[in-house]
This record gives C-alpha cells, structure tokens and sequence, in this order.
C-alpha cells in the first residue's frame, strides 16, 4: 500500500471508530434518558397518588368529624336519637381514616386523637343515651359543660393538627415531585447537550474525513497524471488534455498544436556530472519551459528528457513558432545547475490537428517526424510536419525493413580500396568498405543507408559482420600466399559507444585467427569528440588487443590537441574536403601540412584520403605525408578483383630489352 493510501485508510478507520463510539453513546444516553424519564414518571405518578390519597384523607377527617358534629347537633335539637346511627357510621369512617392516616402522619399524632377522641365519643354517647331516654335538658346541659367543650376544642385542635400535616406532607410530596422533575428535566437537556455535541463533533469529523478524502484524491490525481520529479503533467495527463483540446478544436473550429522537444546530449549530463544533476537539469528546463507557455497551454513530461506542449486556441501556425523560438532561447545560454554551466540545446517538431492527424496517436508520431528532421538538419532549430518529413520516414522504415533482410540473405559485400606507402609506392593493405546489393533496386550507396542503420542500432550486428569478414579476408589473403596486407574497418560512434565492444572486438580476432597488427580500427574524430575521457579509456583498452587505431575525417571536428596527445592513435586521416584542391589552394595547403607535421611530432602517420591525380600525390609525398588512398591508386573493389588489381601492379614489369 502506498503513502497516501496508507494516510487515508488510518484516517478512514479513525472515522469508523469515532462514529461507531458516538451512535453507542448517543444510544446509551436516549436509553438512560427514556429509562430516566420512566422511572420519573413512576415516580411523579407514586406521588401524585400519595398527594391525592392524603388530601383525600384530610377531606374524609374533616367530613366525618363534621358529620359527627352535625349529627350530634341534630339530635339535641330536635330530639331525635335515631342521629345516633348516623354518628356511630362517620366514627366509624372516622377510625378508618385515622388507621389510614397513620401510615402517613407522626403515630404520637393519631394516638393523642384517639385519646381525646375517646373521651369526646363517650360523652357524646351519653348525650343520645340522654335523649333517648327522652332527658333533654340533661342533654342540653351535657353538650353545654365546659369539661365536654374543653374536651371538644383540644379535639378540634387536634384534628386542625393532623389535617396541617397532611396538608404539608401533601405539599412535601409535590415539592419532592417538583425537584424530582426538574431534575429529570435537566438530565434530559443535558442528554440532549451530550448528543448534540458528539454529533456536531461527529460532522466535524466527517467533514475532516470528506476533505481528508478530497486531498486523497487530488493527491492521487496528481500521482496518476503528474511527474513526480518536475512537477508538470505526465503521459496520463497528456491523454486526457489531447483529447479536451480536440474537443474543444471541434467547437472553435481551430487547430491543436502539439510540440515535442528534449535535451541534447542529455545522456551525457547524466554521465559525466550524475543523475542528480540530471534531474535537476530537467526540474530546470519544465520550469523555464512552461513560464514559456501560455496559461491555456499544457506542459507535459513524456518520459525521459522529452517535453510535450498541447497548444490550443491557434489562429495560425506562426504563432507555435513563436513559442518554439522562446524554447530555443532558453538554451543559447548554458544553464547553472548547482555550480554546473551546462551547455547544451534543443530541437523542435511540431504537427497540428486536425490538419495532419485526426487523432492523438497520429499527432504524437508526427510531432516525433518533425523533430527527428529537426534533428537531422543539426539541431537547435524546430521543424513543422510536412508530407515530404512522412515520406522521408516511411522510407526510412522501409530501409530498416530492407537492412533486416539484407543481413538475413546475405546482401552485403565488402569493398577494399588499397592503402599505398607513399614513399615506396607499395600496397600495405586495404579499407573495407560496405557495399549493400539489393535484389531489385541492385546496389544501395552508403549514404543512404548508414544513417538509418545507425539510428535503428541495426549497424551494431551490420558493423559485426563487417569487422569479422574483413578479418575473415584478411587471412585469406595470407593464406593465399599474398604479403601480410593489413586491413582498416570502420566503426561507427554507435558501435564505438557499446559498452561491449572490446569484448566483441577480440572474439572476432580470435575466431578469424588475425594477425594483431594487421587490423586497423578508424573511429570518426567526431565520435571521438562526445566524451573524451570515456574515449580515453575504450582506446587504450582497444589499443590493448595489440590492433592499431586511426582517426577518421581528421580536421573536421574540431578536435582539442590537448585531448588528442590523450588519444593512443597510430594513424590519422586527413578528409578529402582537404585534398580535392591541393595544391592550389593556399588554405588547403597550409592544412595538411600543419596535420602532416603535427602527426609527425606526436609520433603519429598520416594517411591522405581522396587523392586523386599526380599533383596532389606529389604534394603530398613533399610534404612527408606517410600513406595515401584514392581512385588515382586505385577504386574500392571486390575481393577477388582486388586480388586481381594487386597481382597486376606487384607482377614485374619486362625490360624493355625483352620486348
């Protein structure tokens, strides 16, 4: 799991946990709330019975005791005993209460009563005993006594007493129902505090979780279409933008640019300075790239030291050439890259939709045509798509289609051009020569095809063979009895960059059985030029095997003296641009001179190329020039020609005597 996904998932979790804990809390609290408020309202209910039961025995004393009273009254005023039955039922309810009350009230209380209440209920009984017998007047006399009346206030008194304290217990109950329902009432609100506050805190987290999982996405969106490095769009992004502008094309009805670009020698930034400037160096160029670039333009890493630019809103294509002057600009100055001034450059291709592909696929491969020319025309320059550029590239897969084949059947041959000792005008040996015989368009020129077989990396095995059958030939000749020739092959900077090459270089030796010092590798002094001190070493690892070294081309790639005393060469080769005019031209004099002599000091020979008629070989032999080839000695021929050609001018010539 990666980085982000790890952060995401411990916040995700985080989230489950606190809302998993928050709906258990906020159930524990309605339950303990409804629970609360059930047990509250047992409560209240309990009391409320207990208030009405109590309020209902104070009534029930006060009735019965009136009653009694009134019964009383009634019987001594009219003389009636039957009263009397009406008063034994309310003392008799009375007691009742009294029981009833005494569950509720001080038992001293309801005690005190019925000791003064039995003396009052006897006097009373004797009062209807009196009038029963029909004595009214001792009735009257009785009711009327101070001792019945004493007896009868203390009872009053009493009875006010407890009917007092059930009315303040009644009071008590409610007040205690009161507090108790307040008290719920702020258990519940608080409850509900509780709640409210897990779940504002619940949606905080929530919200938290929502922007945690927004830059999760983003933060993934930006890993998915955004290099990691420089921080620009990557080839996803690249896919979802191309087709946006494509849309977007068809609604303005106006063309999508798209530019391709890298860094020159970028390879060799990585090699002599370390990836790490390297990477910089490319965190550089995105960023003065895309400053480069309109807001509406999207800068796109494709991999490597390759930038991509999608260009929409075009009028014209004038202006995709004026940005791509602004990205050439960039690099006419050398870059400062922690210290280090690199100087280096950039090449451009450019294609247009809708008018040179209908899709992105298309585009990109044509963008790629462009800036291949570009390339080709000697870079630092940009190149817009034309038909001519996709013609030029289906003949260059064509030719790498032909150069597989040619390999497989067989159709290269090896030329040889003779190599003369210009002293002694005898043949040393021979440079091989490529030679392409193709089954229906018959011989291929090297022109045409070295360049696309170097690009393709085909001349890798194509130099291989090259290398083993001048060998091969070499020995041959020996074999045949012809002096030990020696034989020059070629190697392009392609093969010469192999990491592999000393390796394949001596299994050939070996297997062809070669005479070390008759092979002769000539590298271009361009190739020579790309990183000297790697140079340095493959040459004397080359130098090692015992073969001898030439320098190509010599005096057209500005080679430093300083790195060429480096160099472990035996020969230098001085190019035809050099030799066409000798000796007419003064500059060309004075150049091949000063090469001549300043081989000869470093203890180098030199081989003049190109020679072509007597004047430039007497030149040439003044000026103490070691060897020579060209068509005036001889052209570049088959093998068994050359065998030919050798035996005719090594053959004795008859005196002229003996005609």
């Amino acid at each position: 799991m990666s980085a982000p996904d790890h952060k995401n998932q411990t916040v995700t979790n985080r989230v489950y946990i606190s809302i998993t804990a928050a709906v258990l809390l906020s159930i524990a609290l309605i339950l303990s709330g409804i629970w609360n408020a059930e047990q509250t309202g047992q409560v209240a209910e309990n009391n409320i019975n207990a208030s009405v039961k109590i309020r209902q025995l104070s009534d029930a004393f006060n009735l019965h005791q009136q009653s009694m009273s009134a019964a009383i009254d009634f019987a001594v005023t009219s003389g009636d005993a039957s009263w009397r039955n009406n008063y034994e039922n309310h003392l008799l309810d009375l007691n009742q209460v009294m029981l009833s009350a005494a569950a509720t009230v001080d038992e001293n209380i309801i005690a005190a009563m019925r000791e003064k209440a039995k003396a009052v209920v006897e006097t009373e009984r004797e009062l209807f005993r009196l009038i029963g017998e029909d004595q009214q007047v001792a009735a009257f006399e009785l009711l009327a006594s101070d001792s019945y009346q004493e007896r009868k206030i203390e009872q009053e008194e009493q009875a006010l007493t407890l009917r007092a304290t059930l009315e303040l217990r009644s009071r008590q109950i409610i007040e205690n129902l009161s507090s108790r329902l307040r008290q719920t009432t702020f258990a519940l609100i608080m409850q509900i505090v509780l709640i409210v506050m897990i779940w504002f805190y619940i949606v905080t987290v929530v919200k938290r979780w929502q922007l945690a999982q927004t830059e999760h996405r983003d933060e993934l969106s930006k890993l998915a279409h955004y290099d990691p490095l420089t921080g620009i769009g990557n080839r996803a992004l690249f896919q979802l933008r191309l087709e946006s502008a494509f849309q977007q094309s068809k609604r303005d009805n106006k063309a999508v640019g798209l530019l391709l670009t890298d860094i020159d020698h970028f390879k060799d930034v990585n090699d002599n300075l370390g990836h790490d400037i390297g990477d910089k160096l490319l965190v550089a160029v995105a960023e003065k790239i895309k400053a480069a670039c309109r807001e509406s333009d999207t800068v796109i890493r494709l991999g490597g030291d390759e930038f991509a630019i999608i260009i929409t809103n075009l009028d014209s294509k004038r202006d995709s050439g004026l940005l791509a002057n602004k990205i050439l600009s960039i690099f006419e100055r050398d870059l400062n890259i922690h210290g280090h001034k690199i100087s280096t450059g950039t090449s451009i291709g450019l294609a247009f939709y809708p008018d040179d592909a209908e899709n992105g696929e298309e585009l990109l491969r044509k963008a790629d045509m462009a800036l291949y020319e570009a390339k080709r025309a000697g870079r630092r320059n940009f190149k817009f798509f034309d038909a001519a550029i996709e013609a030029s590239a289906r003949n260059k897969v064509e030719m790498q289609k032909g150069l597989i084949s040619a390999l497989e059947n067989k159709e290269f041959k090896l030329f040889y051009q003779p190599l003369i000792n210009m002293s002694t005008g005898e043949v040393i040996g021979a440079e091989s020569l490529i030679r392409w015989f193709h089954p229906e368009t018959g011989m291929v020129p090297p022109d045409d095809f070295i360049s696309v077989a170097e690009e393709s990396r085909l001349i890798i095995p194509i130099g291989a063979w090259v290398l083993e059958e001048a060998c091969r030939q070499q020995v041959a000749w020996e074999k045949r009895g012809m002096p030990p020739l020696s034989v020059a092959v070629n190697l392009s900077g392609v093969q010469f960059g192999e990491s592999n090459l000393v390796d394949v270089v001596e299994k050939i030796m070996r297997k062809t059985g070669i005479s070390k010092n008759l092979l002769t590798l000539e590298i271009t002094e361009s190739t020579l030029m790309e990183d000297v001190n790697a140079v340095v070493a493959r040459l004397h690892a080359l130098n090692a095997l015992g073969l001898k070294l030439a320098i190509d081309d010599f005096g057209t790639g500005y080679s430093s003296l300083a790195y060429l005393k480096r160099f472990p060469i035996h020969h230098l080769k001085i190019d035809r641009e050099f030799v066409n005019e000798l000796p007419h031209n003064s500059h060309d004099i004075a150049i091949a001179r000063s090469i001549i002599k300043m081989a000869h000091e470093l203890g180098v020979s030199v081989v003049a190329e190109g020679i072509e008629n007597q004047e430039q070989l007497d030149f040439l032999s003044e000026s103490q020039c070691n060897y020579g080839q060209g068509y005036y000695f001889g052209k570049p021929m088959p093998a068994d020609e050359f065998e030919q050609w050798y035996d005719a001018v090594t053959q004795p010539q008859p005196e002229a005597g003996n005609m």
